[in-house]
């Protein structure tokens, strides 16, 4: 018996034609909890298995699932140098001696000990290293959470209209309206009427795997001319929380960049603008405008990425000032953007614009709102009329275009069924 998280993690993991299931539970780091049970006799048949493939069954284990090989070889390799040199030292007393004789043959296997023990002992520690690290990740990046994060969670589930905790999620909603003190006088003055005060709503998100973090394309369909309401996703898709994707497929994206959704590649194009990326072990990075290997990113451990940007923060956490892109992006407008301060805690941003109660943000804006809040990255995603989150099935932000369609959106779920 096990959660869809351990399912999914067990899944994602990369051996498809030998997968050691008993080591690969222990692998991807859940809590085991053990059911005693008699094991009754079998009432008809016998087992497939033989003796020869039952050791096969264990060798593969130990290979894939343990160093004891590695340790093995490296103390192969010690002694093997360890005989290199007492073969040398014998080989030059005898040298050294009165018949001063040594036969090529002796020269021939003290080359060949010293060279394969050398080569051995400089190989090992990097490949122990990497496998221990492999080890490690795979033992950590989805058990550790549960314990960084323990206060935030709850044993059970406990709902309000503003808050979500349960065993594997925490999710807290912040309502903010201020005045900017700024009228937006940009493009030609159509943004003057809304005054200057702005509003949002901030969602801070703990997770315990990051497979609670899904995408999904409207109409559940890849490519252009798909649409759904965010609230009709929402619901299909049984999450906690929702907000509004980057809108890849519309006029200026089709063909833009890198797509990868839940682990899986949809496109690989070089992208004009930035790119983020957010990896399966939680981390979230920016990519620079250019050509890009969608499968090197998968093999890297890409989960998630989004091609609408622009990112908000440098390398240090610090808002930008100047953004790499068009003149209207930089307006005052609705907004959505999702932001990272570490592996398994991440906020989801939705800002009301194109109204008198809150005219939406300008990128320097929101880029300050997130340094404040201690982000390390923060990326941009598509605004305007597709700017929704929800909760549930209801819609927590206050949208100018009520119900409004939009093509992706990014649930917080709990990820069980």
């Amino acid at each position: 018996m096990m959660k869809r998280v351990v399912a999914d993690s067990i899944i994602n993991m990369g051996e498809y034609s030998s997968r050691y299931m008993k080591g690969i539970f222990s692998f991807v780091g859940f809590e085991t909890k053990w059911i005693k049970y008699e094991d009754a006799e079998r009432v008809k048949g016998t087992s497939k298995w033989k003796m020869g493939s039952l050791f096969a069954y264990a060798a593969d284990g130990i290979m894939a699932f343990s160093t004891l090989p590695l340790r093995l070889a490296g103390l192969a390799s010690v002694l093997l140098f360890a005989a290199a040199i007492v073969f040398m030292t014998v080989c030059a007393v005898n040298c050294a001696g009165p018949s001063k004789d040594i036969r090529a043959t002796d020269v021939l296997l003290l080359v060949v000990m010293m060279v394969s023990s050398m080569q051995m002992l400089f190989i090992m520690p990097h490949t122990f290293a990497a496998a221990a690290t492999d080890i490690s990740v795979g033992k950590t990046a989805s058990g550790d959470w549960h314990e960084k994060f323990a206060d935030k969670f709850t044993d059970t589930v406990v709902s309000t209209d503003t808050s979500y905790t349960s065993p594997d999620l925490s999710v807290k909603l912040t309502y903010n309206s201020f005045d900017t003190n700024r009228l937006d006088r940009s493009g030609g003055g159509v943004h003057e009427a809304y005054g200057t005060r702005t509003a949002y709503v901030l969602a801070d998100i703990y997770v315990s795997d990051i497979s609670c973090i899904k995408t999904a394309f409207a109409e559940d369909t890849y490519g252009t001319g798909f649409s759904e309401t965010l609230r009709g996703m929402s619901k299909r898709m049984k999450s906690v929380l929702a907000v509004n994707g980057d809108s890849y497929s519309n006029n200026l994206q089709r063909d833009n960049g890198v797509i990868i959704r839940n682990g899986t590649l949809y496109r690989s194009n070089s992208s004009d603008t930035e790119t983020c990326i957010l990896y399966r072990d939680g981390t979230m990075k920016i990519h620079e405008p250019g050509p890009m290997d969608g499968q090197k990113l998968i093999d890297e451990g890409a989960y998630q990425s989004w091609i609408f940007g622009p990112s908000l923060l440098d390398e240090n956490g610090k808002a930008k000032t100047s953004f790499a892109i068009r003149d209207y992006i930089q307006e005052s407008h609705p907004r959505t953007a999702i932001g990272y301060y570490e592996p398994g805690h991440y906020c989801l941003l939705v800002v009301d614009g194109r109204q008198t109660t809150s005219r939406g943000m300008f990128l320097g804006e929101m880029a300050k709102l997130f340094e404040d809040l201690g982000c390390k990255v923060a990326y941009n995603l598509d605004g305007g009329h597709t700017a929704f989150m929800t909760m549930g099935d209801r819609v927590v932000n206050k949208p100018y275009k009520p119900d409004n369609k939009v093509a992706d959106g990014i649930f917080i779920m709990e990820n069980l069924k």
